[in-house]
């Protein structure tokens, strides 16, 4: 069955929202990457000490566990981002695009909120992500607290926990909050632009932009 074309001004629409979101991917993608490396080199400074005071495995064993494996999972995160978001944007997408964001602002209009922002999910994200945060930094200070030369990497590390608390709270119970309260709103104002552009307008999209065939246009 062959899809039902859309309009060309929607088309164009959800074409450059997706544009914008793969810029957005290879720019987190990018600060990913930073971060990763920008807290290893800090975790290695930190760590100084020990390659002097203590025997090389044991350094390198705090190093690895502090520095290494965080760094590669921010790495990782940063790298995947800036693949995904390097992929080009063709038709197909934009159609699945629109078929995903039609649904959803028609679901969130009639008021039902998507799972991250409902009263359920925000509490779960602010639990689960205090508890991955305190259990963290309390192995990490388990860890340092025999080690006096490390006293400034435990400074760092309560702060570092501290400021992630506070982003977590701030988060959940005030910005997804007041997100959640405007989204009805919003998406209906949303879904009006769309059907405006879309439904309510008579252009169709050329032969050539038909799904499955590749837009090359970045």
């Amino acid at each position: 069955m062959t899809p039902r074309k859309i309009s060309h001004s929607e088309y164009e629409l959800h074409h450059h929202r997706l544009l914008l979101r793969r810029q957005t991917e290879r720019r987190d993608g990018i600060i990913l990457i930073v971060t990763g490396i920008v807290y290893f080199l800090l975790t290695l400074i930190c760590s100084l000490p020990l390659f002097f005071l203590h025997t090389l495995e044991f350094a390198f064993t705090i190093v690895c566990i502090a520095g290494i494996a965080i760094a590669t999972y921010f790495v990782l995160s940063g790298i995947f981002s800036l693949r995904s978001g390097r992929r080009p944007v063709t038709s197909k997408d934009v159609y699945q695009w629109r078929h995903k964001a039609r649904l959803a602002l028609f679901r969130q209009a009639r008021g039902e909120l998507p799972p991250g922002y409902t009263l359920k999910g925000r509490m779960r994200t602010l639990v689960i992500g205090s508890s991955i945060t305190i259990i963290g930094s309390l192995v990490m200070w388990f860890i340092l607290s025999g080690i006096p030369e490390l006293l400034l990497a435990r400074t760092y590390l309560v702060v570092a926990a501290l400021l992630v608390e506070l982003l977590l709270i701030l988060d959940t119970l005030y910005l997804r909050a007041r997100e959640a309260r405007n989204l009805p709103a919003q998406s209906a104002q949303d879904l009006s632009l769309l059907l405006a552009t879309g439904e309510l307008t008579t252009g169709e999209i050329p032969e050539e932009q038909l799904p499955g065939e590749d837009d090359t246009r970045v």
